[in-house]
């Protein structure tokens, strides 16, 4: 397919009958009870993405994470045999915290209210006047610890004391079909966050579909993932993959830029993703722009529950919704970009965060706008584009996985009716 083809406006959903055609409803997008749901049979049985190995790469090294839908956080350490552990930051004594830095290095985790002392590996190492207490068993005292895995440099944690599935299996074919992308080298690492008055799934859908670009980003990325032969923003494929799913992106490669942007993609260490712009001598793994479009730009990877890395060619970057009720979210991004080694490329770097942050802007303006509506019950219907498929699949996904949990502990009776 090059650039002069159409791509169809019905060329996505028909490959996936089970999702229907119609419009489904937006209770599951505003109902308390719906989101008690959630907590329970989604998100304190998935694996969490918590940091990247490179946060922690030496013997003592260690980082926190919060947890914003739980309302903890945990202790990623890497302990004297190499491997990295999660703990709960809880002091089996009184309750208190034992490291109160958000990251650092360290031989052993102390709690400053009375001196308890827990190896890196977790365990209980030193009690202060340990006679004093009553058939105190240190061996069963040590940190609490969490299921801990790793996918492609990705440090993942998963609450549940017994997960059912190991990350490389909730991961499933699209883990496997990403492995191998140069994620580790995008070391120079930027931030945002915010707390959104929004339902989790609603941010996550506004990055799922490029049907909004011409209209909301006609002063952004507008020209760049639509354009003359692209004009409605379509998707060239969307992939679904299990619970997860991949959207590839069109890019204008047509584009002629301004003089500064000019400058900046001159110079850049790699194509930034609002570019529409790619490497040729990237290397990308299969599942990657997996149609092998010449006009690809992008991919979106959602990895369910709330985890999305949007993957160019040159950089990429996360988001990650954390949920606080049903109409309010913590949303972080990372994005991860190619070192610079000179001040042109610092340059290159600074305008594609420049770039990438006022395009997400425009995609969070929409957000809260839209629960005032759903929370009020003035919509109660989606309408899905062919292609928003992304939306339609989640809001399945997210559907059949509380009732199947629910299921499993009732089998003789269904599932709760869910909105």
């Amino acid at each position: 397919m090059n650039a002069k083809q159409k791509i169809a406006a019905q060329s996505l959903t028909g490959r996936h009958p089970e999702l229907g055609t119609g419009p489904v409803s937006t209770d599951i997008y505003c109902d308390p009870q719906f989101y008690e749901r959630e907590l329970t049979g989604i998100f304190r049985r998935t694996w969490l993405c918590v940091g990247r190995v490179e946060q922690a790469p030496k013997v003592g090294d260690f980082f926190q994470k919060d947890l914003p839908t739980f309302g903890f956080a945990v202790i990623i350490a890497r302990a004297k045999d190499q491997k990295l552990r999660a703990f709960f930051n809880v002091c089996h004594h009184r309750g208190n915290h034992v490291e109160l830095r958000q990251s650092g290095h360290c031989v052993a985790f102390t709690c400053p209210f009375h001196g308890w002392t827990y190896g890196l590996d977790g365990k209980l190492v030193g009690v202060p006047d340990a006679s004093g207490f009553f058939a105190l068993d240190k061996s069963q005292l040590g940190l609490r610890q969490l299921a801990l895995d790793v996918w492609e440099g990705f440090i993942f944690v998963n609450i549940d004391p017994a997960p059912s599935q190991t990350l490389a299996a909730a991961m499933g074919e699209q883990g496997r079909d990403l492995a191998g992308y140069a994620f580790d080298g995008g070391t120079a690492v930027f931030e945002y966050e915010g707390t959104i008055e929004c339902n989790w799934k609603c941010m996550i859908d506004s990055f799922c579909e490029t049907y909004h670009v011409p209209i909301l980003h006609k002063h952004s990325v507008k020209e760049t993932l639509a354009g003359p032969d692209n004009p409605y923003g379509r998707l060239i494929d969307c992939r679904l993959k299990g619970p997860h799913r991949t959207m590839s992106v069109w890019g204008n490669m047509a584009y002629t830029p301004n003089p500064v942007q000019g400058l900046a993609w001159q110079y850049s260490p790699g194509p930034a993703v609002t570019s529409g712009v790619r490497d040729e001598r990237a290397v990308l793994p299969k599942g990657l722009n997996e149609t092998r479009a010449p006009n690809w730009s992008l991919d979106v990877a959602v990895f369910f529950p709330n985890w999305l890395i949007v993957m160019g060619s040159g950089m990429y970057f996360t988001h990650q919704m954390w949920p606080l009720s049903a109409n309010k979210v913590v949303w972080q991004m990372r994005g991860f970009l190619r070192p610079a080694s000179n001040a042109a490329q610092r340059f290159g770097q600074e305008n594609a965060m420049v770039e990438l942050r006022d395009a997400v802007l425009e995609d969070c303006n929409t957000l809260e706008r839209i629960q005032v509506s759903l929370d009020q019950g003035l919509i109660t219907e989606m309408l899905y584009h062919d292609h928003e498929i992304g939306l339609r699949h989640q809001y399945h996904v997210v559907k059949q996985w509380v009732e199947d949990f629910e299921r499993s502990f009732n089998p003789d009776h269904s599932a709760q009716e869910a909105p």
